[in-house]
């Protein structure tokens, strides 16, 4: 698979090869979320856990823990990497295949919670690296998983590095997997 970013087009038989090597049927031993934060499990009688760090803070040492990761809301990362990438905001819109008027949503609430497709075109739109495309999604939400096919044919792009939202969408569609965006180039 080319090394460049490019516009190009990814083959049945390349999608096809990257599932095989990196889809993983669903697992379930997902961590807790406590234990996502960082908080020792402890058991004790009559209760399933309870999380004691260190210092014994309880409570108010979980609320801080989460307060110390809260990080800009998708929007603001958004908008932060229009800028970095020194593009115009309208030519990043139309390069995710996104309608001005949703654009518009999300650019004017901080806190919109967009579509996983939605939030996945903007990162194809952008270049996007696999990490910063976890990182942007992961602000609205949403992970890229290796046991969804769709997931996995959305990583194929982004790994490539074949920032072709067009070419995506028809490619999803070939799968039987609805597009990222509903205009689709039309």
């Amino acid at each position: 698979m080319a090394m460049d970013a490019n516009e190009n087009t990814l083959s049945k038989k390349e999608i096809d090869e990257f599932i095989r090597r990196h889809y993983k049927p669903d697992d379930d031993r997902s961590p807790s979320f406590l234990a996502a934060i960082g908080g020792p499990l402890v058991f004790l009688p009559g209760k399933r856990y309870a999380t004691t760090p260190a210092d014994g803070g309880g409570l108010q040492y979980l609320l801080d823990k989460i307060r110390s990761k809260i990080e800009l809301t998708f929007s603001e990362k958004l908008m932060e990497l229009i800028n970095e990438k020194g593009k115009k905001p309208a030519e990043i819109y139309k390069k995710a295949d996104v309608d001005k008027a949703l654009f518009s949503k999300i650019k004017a609430d901080k806190n919109y919670h967009p579509t996983k497709a939605t939030a996945l075109a903007f990162a194809i739109a952008l270049h996007l690296s696999l990490e910063e495309t976890q990182d942007l999604i992961g602000r609205a939400g949403y992970a890229l998983s290796n046991s969804i096919k769709r997931d996995l044919i959305v990583r194929c792009y982004i790994e490539s590095r074949t920032y072709n939202i067009i070419d995506l969408n028809e490619k999803l569609m070939d799968y039987g997997y609805d597009p990222l965006t509903n205009k689709c180039g039309l």
